[in-house]
C-alpha cells in the first residue's frame, strides 16, 4: 500500500532512538498513523511541529500493519504562532480533537477543509470567538451536534436581550459571546 498525499501533523510520539510514531490527517486518506524514521534528526525535526502541513509519501506492506512516512514540509503554520501562547494552545487543542474524534483511514474532506479554515481564523482579529464556532462546526461535522439554544436561555432585562447559561450552581451571562 503506497500513496502520496498532503496532510496535517496531528500528533507525534518518540519511538526508539531517533524515530517518531505520528498521525497525519490527509486530504484523501483521513487520519493515518505511521512511523517517521529519523524524525528526531536535526534535518527534519524542526518542521515536524503539530499542525504543520506536510507532503507525505506513505508505504506499508499490508493495510493491517503500520506503515512509514517520508515527509517534506509543505507549509509551516505552527512557527508563525510561537509568540502567541493562546493560539498555540488552540492549535494543540484542535489537533487533539481531530486525533481523538476521527477514525483511522477514513477520508473526510469536510474535516480537512475545516483545518484549512482554522488557520485563516487564527490570523483574524476576533479569532477567539470564531475559534469557538469553528470547534462547534467540527463537532457537528463529526456527528456531535450541540444545540446551543437548549443550553442558553434568552432573557430581556432593561429592554436588552441577555443570554444566560444556567448550571446547577450559578447563572452565567453569555451575551458578549452570542452578540
Amino acid at each position: 500500500m503506497n500513496w502520496d498525499d498532503v496532510g496535517f501533523l496531528v500528533s507525534k510520539n518518540r519511538y526508539n532512538e531517533n524515530s517518531l510514531i505520528t498521525e497525519m490527517f490527509t486530504k484523501n486518506h483521513g487520519k493515518v498513523p505511521g512511523i517517521v524514521f529519523g524524525g528526531t534528526s536535526k534535518k527534519i525535526k524542526n518542521y515536524l511541529q503539530v499542525g504543520n502541513l506536510l507532503y507525505t509519501t506513505y508505504n506499508s506492506k499490508t493495510a493491517n500493519r503500520i506503515g512509514y512516512f517520508k515527509i517534506e514540509i509543505f507549509k509551516a503554520f505552527s512557527p508563525i504562532y510561537f509568540d502567541y501562547p493562546q493560539k498555540l494552545n488552540c492549535i494543540s487543542t484542535a489537533m487533539s480533537l481531530i486525533k481523538i474524534l476521527t477514525a483511522d483511514s477514513q477520508s473526510n474532506e469536510n474535516v480537512y477543509r475545516l483545518i484549512n479554515d482554522f488557520y485563516k481564523i487564527l490570523s483574524e482579529t476576533d479569532w477567539l470567538k470564531k475559534y469557538v464556532f469553528w470547534e462547534l462546526e467540527l463537532l457537528s461535522v463529526l456527528g456531535f451536534n450541540l444545540d446551543l439554544k437548549q443550553m442558553v436561555n434568552k432573557e430581556i432585562i432593561d429592554d436588552k436581550t441577555v443570554y444566560v447559561a444556567n448550571s446547577a450552581t450559578e447563572k452565567k451571562n453569555s451575551s458578549k459571546f452570542f452578540n
